[in-house]
This record gives structure tokens, C-alpha cells and sequence, in this order.
């Protein structure tokens, strides 16, 4: 679930930074200054780039000692929650150039709304509106904290209203743990399209809940979205497994 917001988060940086390169200087008097920009904007992606890189790095480490049993499931996740409320979090506000606080009327018209009893995370919540011509096409990713049962709970609700299905691997351990009380999985994934599937939905949309109760709601015109990056020269991701 993570990995699916940081193709979300990625795709908004990309489609934000190269957006500038559209400018061109209207005279010779303020090329300098637009240069100036430009540099400064490739620093922060080569910040950016290295905070990412390093990031994977302490994880895949601290997923290698589990896997070898070096150390335990609760030490490993411990560590890894570190990471993220420190590296992650500073990686999210350095990509966060279009900070979103609430959604968007177009994500309501698709039937989204806020949940209750949740609070906002500002650093990871971030939207782009076709209506801007650099952004090019619309898109919000807003981001909860709570417990667990609350996001659980709201994240239900808000697919229910929206129409969104949860995934066939949620479905199933749902099933299971109604039928036999046991938790194969703990939070939900439900999502209007299919990862890999040429036929998509206008919008897709995704509305995640972490076993730590982070709730994720996220939609994006993904055909806009495509041109958007096709006339920047850019390429959208296939899976965000591989980011």
C-alpha cells in the first residue's frame, strides 16, 4: 500500500518539476533569473533522488536481517516505522509541491468525502487540478492518522458511497476471517481498476488503511495524466511495484 502512494507521490513531483521547463523567458532580462531557478529545482531533485535512495536502502537492509533471522518481526517493524516518521517524512515534504487540504469538487463528484474522526496529515496530502496549466490534469492523494478501527471503519463508508470495490486479495481474507475468525491481513485495499489492465476508468481511484491505521484516499485522471507526462517527455510508471 506504501508503494502505491509513492507512485502517486512520485508521478505528482514529476508532473510538478517538469511543468517549469514549459516557461520560456519572455526577455533576455529575466533569463538569468529563471536559470538560477531551474539549477536550484534540479539540486532539489538530486536531494530528492538521494533521500529516496537511502531510504530503500535502510529498508531493504532491515527487511534482509528479518528474512535471515537476525532480528525479530516487532524490532524489524519498529525500525522500519523509525525510518518512515523521519527519512520518509522528510522525502514527503520535499516532493509535496502541491499540498492539498481538503477534496477537490471534482473527487466529491466521484462520490469521495472526508472521513470522521481523523486527522489530516498535511505532509503527504497533495493535489493537482487540470485547471492549472503546468499541473495539467487532476489528481489528490489526502492522508489520515487514527486508530486502526476508526480508519478501518471510515475507509468502508467512503468506498461504499464512491462505488469502489475492494481488491480480490481483501475480499478473500475478509471472508476468511469472517468465516473462521482469523486475520490473514490486517487493513483493506479498494481500488475501481486493475494494475496492468489496458481498460481503465477515467479516474482511479484507491482507498487504502495500513495495519497502523494511516487511512489513504487517492484519485487521478489517469488519461490526463498520461498526456500530461507525453508532453513533457515523461512516462508514467507500470506497476508501482517498481518504484
Amino acid at each position: 500500500m506504501r508503494k502505491l502512494l509513492n507512485f502517486i507521490l512520485i508521478i505528482a513531483f514529476l508532473g510538478g518539476f517538469y511543468s517549469c521547463k514549459q516557461h520560456k523567458p519572455d526577455t533576455a532580462a529575466n533569463f538569468n533569473a529563471k536559470l538560477k531557478e531551474f539549477k536550484k529545482n534540479i539540486k532539489n531533485v538530486d536531494n530528492t533522488i538521494t533521500m529516496v535512495d537511502s531510504l530503500a536502502k535502510q529498508q531493504a537492509r532491515i527487511n534482509s536481517e528479518r528474512d535471515a533471522g537476525k532480528i525479530s518481526d516487532s524490532e524489524a517493524k519498529n525500525r522500519l516505522d523509525i525510518i518512515e516518521r523521519t527519512l520518509g517524512r522528510k522525502v514527503a515534504r520535499t516532493t509535496n509541491l502541491h499540498p492539498a487540504m481538503n477534496l477537490p469538487g471534482w473527487a466529491k463528484d466521484l462520490g469521495l468525502a472526508m472521513p470522521n474522526g481523523m486527522k489530516l496529515d498535511t505532509d503527504y496530502s497533495q493535489a493537482t487540478s487540470e485547471k492549472n496549466q503546468d499541473e495539467g490534469f487532476n489528481s489528490v492523494v489526502l492522508v489520515f492518522n487514527g486508530n486502526y478501527k476508526t480508519a478501518m471503519q471510515q475507509a468502508a463508508i467512503i468506498a461504499k458511497d464512491a462505488q469502489v470495490p475492494l481488491t480480490k486479495e481483501y475480499k478473500t481474507a475478509f471472508e476468511m476471517k469472517k468465516k473462521y475468525g482469523d486475520e490473514i491481513i490486517k487493513g483493506a485495499v479498494y481500488m475501481n481498476f486493475d494494475l496492468g489492465n489496458p481498460v481503465q476508468p477515467k479516474y482511479s481511484i484507491a482507498i487504502t488503511v495500513s495495519e497502523n491505521g494511516t487511512l489513504t484516499i487517492s484519485a487521478t485522471d489517469s488519461k490526463g495524466m498520461e498526456e500530461h507526462l507525453k508532453l513533457n517527455n515523461l512516462t508514467a510508471p507500470k506497476n508501482p511495484d517498481s518504484i
